[in-house]
Parts: structure tokens; C-alpha cells; sequence
């Protein structure tokens, strides 16, 4: 099944509730996953560690998924089949 997000619900730092495409929602806590992406030295995802930052996420509702402003977007499919918490 292709996965897409209908919703930002909430975004706090480091966390996100989404709403997908087969109704569910899912707080999906992306800190350690931003740890380990941001180890690079040039890594964009350093920015998403600053917690306003992280909470300026927004939601593309052409490609139904969510993106930060620079320039970094999460598949909705990897989002889903993280380890996540339903809600």
C-alpha cells in the first residue's frame, strides 16, 4: 500500500501526530533518527534539531507529505513503518 499524509495534527520538537491516508493517526518521534542523520558534518538535518525549527514542518497537500523549508521532505511510506506510536 502507498502511505500518504492527509494531516499535520501537531508537530513539538522532535515529534509529529500525522493523520494518514487509512485514517490512522501516529505520533512518530523522530529524535534519535535526527541524531543519526545529522552526525555528517554538512547535513541539513542539524537544522531540524533546533526545536522551532523542527516545528516549522509543513504539509504539501500535491504530493501529501510534509517538508521543511530547507529543502528536506520524509516519505509518508518510511514515516508509517517506523517504529511509531498510534493514537
Amino acid at each position: 500500500m502507498i502511505y500518504l499524509i492527509k494531516e499535520i495534527v501537531s508537530a513539538e520538537p522532535y515529534k509529529l501526530k500525522l493523520k494518514f491516508n487509512t485514517g490512522e493517526i501516529k505520533l512518530i518521534d523522530l529524535e534519535h533518527k535526527l541524531l543519526e542523520w545529522s552526525k555528517a558534518p554538512d547535513s541539513k538535518f542539524k537544522k531540524l534539531l533546533e526545536p522551532e525549527y523542527f516545528s516549522s514542518v509543513k504539509y504539501n497537500d500535491e504530493i501529501e507529505s510534509i517538508y521543511w523549508d530547507n529543502g528536506i521532505d520524509l516519505s509518508p511510506n518510511v514515516l508509517y513503518d517506523m517504529d511509531l506510536i498510534e493514537v
